[in-house]
């Protein structure tokens, strides 16, 4: 997987803008507010079909202008290939389009085409953050590589939220209909249980590699272990082994049954896969409860790194890599741990307000940004 063009017009503070992507490394460094961020905005809009800093696309288009386009030229096994993002006014109404070379593709039929792996300094609160953000960190890493996962999540989420409108509704009517109910409990727990099931499958993976990197940038063998840790009645229990799909399915349909009450109470799903969490542990204790900032930091940029190893060993090829802004955040020696990995092995494009700050060598382009126009650097 290689980046070779981008091309935005109308995004965020560019007007027009084209810049070669072919490098290793490329560097977009200057001060705050120019516009750097910008531009990893676009790579991953024009890869994804949606921005990573707002749902609100009416926040892209440049002060002034209602239609944008985000252009990316990339290189996989197969060949080149174009995708094109754009909004767009046509007979009277806005319109956005997805194409790839040309032809109009699903958001589904986009996402996964070009591997990304975005890194910002809000991952580093992967640790010690909500459970919703470890929850995010797997769905993100797993989909990108089955189109399967990507469709179970969506189904997953549909159910869910007719399940909680129901319960809602019946609480409003102040009367509990547990035969519909019931209905929705089984398709629940058929999505559920294939999430489930991918996740545990994935882990393994992913444990592999964060383990890996982890262990080489503190020096120490097996201080790090990742649990899969599932909701139930009565706690959360990590899963040591997979039980099966079928194991799955049955479990979250008695789970589901005996939570009726409850949920009808609450007016939501108490339980499934949108309630699990990922357990961190540095020799035998929760690095979120009980970890150093150093070692949270250090487990998060891990974990992170997994995911270009993990989708590697699916798609045997690395991923993108963008950082933007990591560098400032991290310590020298996490510094030169992280850009000694990537360095040669992973294309890679970071902000980063201070340019010393990534001292690398190698087949590396840098560009200053100022008020949203790039300078070459000497």
């Amino acid at each position: 997987m290689r980046l070779e063009n981008l091309r935005l017009l109308h995004f965020r503070n560019y007007e027009q803008l084209e810049v070669p992507l072919q490098h290793d490394i490329t560097i977009f460094y200057g001060d705050n507010a120019q516009g750097k961020t910008n531009l990893l905005e676009g790579i991953y809009v024009a890869a994804r079909g949606f921005s990573f800093r707002t749902r609100h696309e009416d926040e892209l288009p440049q002060f002034g202008a209602e239609a944008w386009a985000a252009q990316l030229d990339y290189r996989d096994r197969y060949g080149e290939n174009r995708l094109l993002v754009k909004r767009h006014r046509e007979r009277g109404r806005l319109k956005k389009e997805n194409l790839l070379n040309g032809t109009a593709v699903s958001p589904k039929e986009q996402y996964g085409l070009v591997n990304l792996v975005l890194f910002t300094p809000d991952d580093l609160q992967l640790v010690k953050g909500d459970p919703a953000l470890r929850r995010k960190f797997l769905n993100m890493e797993i989909a990108q590589t089955s189109p399967l996962y990507y469709d179970l999540l969506a189904k997953y989420n549909r159910v869910l939220q007719q399940r909680n409108k129901f319960l809602k509704q019946c609480r409003d009517n102040e009367h509990l209909e547990e035969a519909q109910l019931s209905v929705w409990d089984v398709a629940l727990s058929q999505l559920a249980a294939g999430i489930v099931d991918a996740r545990l499958q994935a882990l393994s993976g992913i444990r592999d590699a964060a383990e890996k990197v982890y262990d080489g940038i503190t020096g120490t063998r097996g201080a790090l272990q990742l649990s899969y840790v599932q909701k139930q009645t009565g706690g959360e229990v990590p899963l040591e082994n997979n039980p099966g799909r079928e194991a799955l399915v049955s479990f979250y349909q008695g789970q589901l049954k005996n939570r009726h009450r409850l949920d009808y109470l609450r007016g939501y799903t108490s339980i499934g896969p949108h309630r699990d969490d990922l357990e961190i542990v540095h020799e035998g204790r929760s690095l979120k409860a009980y970890g150093s900032q150093g070692q949270q930091r250090t487990a998060a940029l891990a974990l992170k790194l997994s995911e270009l190893e993990f989708i590697r060993s699916v798609r045997d090829e690395y991923p993108v890599l963008l950082l933007d802004d990591v560098l400032s955040e991290l310590d020298a020696h996490r510094r030169e741990k992280l850009l000694g990995f990537i360095n040669g092995t992973v294309q890679t494009f970071l902000t980063v307000n201070d340019r010393q700050l990534a001292p690398v060598s190698g087949d590396v382009a840098a560009w200053q940004v100022r008020d949203g126009r790039l300078e070459a650097e000497a």
